[in-house]
């Protein structure tokens, strides 16, 4: 089968940066070939989005050149998709519907499924209830449609708005219980003492890759967007403690609200880590990589993950010269905690960006404790080999005296569990 062409139309104004070569990329992900490209630069109009006299240049390129749909960046209003469908005789979709079509092909899980299929069902609902109005209104030939035609119209219409929306609480139903769980196994890695670190950043920038250089766990990775919907988590040890790694989908500028909602229960994550790894493309350009940092800076915020450590991954290294790689550190330095050059393709600088997270995870401290030799003593230390790291166990004939390092989280909650026993901080 072959590819659906498409032309791209981009509207910006003067003041505003070309990303151009972003829808571009974004079509590309999508599957489709891209038959042309227009950049128009200007203010919006109310009745197309676009200028009318761009309005009528696009459709001459549109007649001549048929392509299967035209893709207009940014957003556009129901009523203006609507219009420039009639003007040009040609499908029109706007940058947020091509976004919600690159996540659709890329879900891979029922969460990401019901995520995606949610948010483009509250996007498109006005667009339905609009194209369906019209699609009324054509129908009613000669004179103004009779009150009775307008009372069937509207109930029809009213019929198929309500079906969608019961379609989108029934999805946020599922959705919700899918978040309790989560919220559970973060509880049960809280209890057994794990420390968590989110990958974050701009998609594409090598998240998927670096995850699996750290974890090797086998993640799937391509230089396409939004390659990674749904959170991988994979456990580490990092230091002695345990970690858990977290790769999440990526940022992109404009990131439609109503996926950023959508997506809450896989953004938690972000939100909820003890350090963030911010990765940062070393190949782009010095204005790519400030327009992307700030994209991700503000992304945190967005999410209430502003007051988490940040360390910047300054990723694909092997694609930059020595000289560019040291003003881009220099750049990046206000950003975070701490810059690591690395490549995750080729397995550099990962055990320095290791070091760089250890020094930001919660402080854990020593403590010595003594349990009473038998089964109560013996299940709670078997519990702590899962939660903390033992630094030496004795046996006396009453007793088993350990050393332990662990976090604040896993002694309260030792604390809670010894009947009897005595548990006292070390001086380190």
């Amino acid at each position: 089968m072959s590819e659906l062409i498409a032309l791209l139309v981009q509207r910006r104004r003067p003041t505003e940066p070309d990303l151009m070569h972003e829808l571009n990329a974004l079509a590309t992900t999508a599957g489709y070939s891209i038959g042309g490209t227009f950049d128009v630069v200007g203010r919006p109009s109310a009745r197309f989005g676009l200028r009318s006299g761009k309005v009528e240049e696009i459709g001459t390129w549109v007649e001549i050149n048929s392509p299967d749909i035209v893709f207009v960046s940014p957003s556009l209003r129901s009523s203006q998709v609507y219009r420039l469908m009639e003007k040009w005789g040609v499908e029109v979709r706007d940058r947020t519907q091509l976004i919600f079509e690159i996540f659709y092909k890329h879900a891979q899980t029922l969460q990401a499924q019901l995520q995606i299929e949610q948010a483009r069902l509250k996007y498109e609902l006005p667009f339905e209830r609009h194209q369906i109005r019209m699609r009324l209104q054509k129908e009613h030939t000669g004179d103004r449609p009779t009150t009775d035609q307008v009372g069937i119209g509207e109930d029809l219409l009213n019929i198929q708005v309500q079906h969608l929306r019961r379609r989108i609480a029934a999805i946020g139903e599922k959705l919700e219980r899918v978040s309790e769980a989560q919220k559970l196994k973060k509880k049960q890695r809280l209890q057994r003492g794990y420390f968590e670190v989110a990958l974050a950043g701009y998609t594409n920038a090598g998240k998927s890759t670096l995850h699996d250089a750290l974890t090797h766990s086998g993640v799937v990775s391509a230089d396409e967007l939004f390659t990674t919907l749904s959170t991988k988590t994979t456990a580490l040890e990092i230091a002695g403690r345990r970690v858990v790694v977290s790769d999440s989908v990526g940022f992109i500028s404009d990131l439609p609200r109503s996926l950023l909602k959508a997506f809450n229960t896989t953004l938690m994550a972000i939100a909820d880590a003890d350090v963030i790894v911010l990765v940062v493309d070393a190949s782009d350009s010095m204005e790519e990589i400030d327009r992307k940092t700030r994209t991700c800076l503000d992304t945190f915020t967005r999410i209430g993950a502003d007051g988490v450590p940040i360390v910047v991954a300054l990723n694909k290294t092997d694609l930059v010269e020595p000289p560019e790689m040291s003003v881009r550190e220099q750049a990046l330095e206000p950003i975070g905690s701490g810059v690591i050059p690395v490549s995750a393709k080729e397995g550099l600088g990962l055990n320095q960006l290791l070091a760089e997270i250890d020094s930001h995870l919660p402080g854990m401290r020593s403590y010595s404790l003594r349990l009473h030799y038998g089964d109560g003593g013996m299940s709670l230390l078997s519990w702590l080999h899962d939660s903390a790291i033992i630094e030496s166990e004795n046996y006396t004939e009453d007793w088993i005296e350990i050393r332990a390092k662990m976090g604040p989280e896993t002694a309260s909650r030792l604390t809670a569990m010894m009947h009897d026993g005595e548990l006292r901080l070390v001086d380190s």
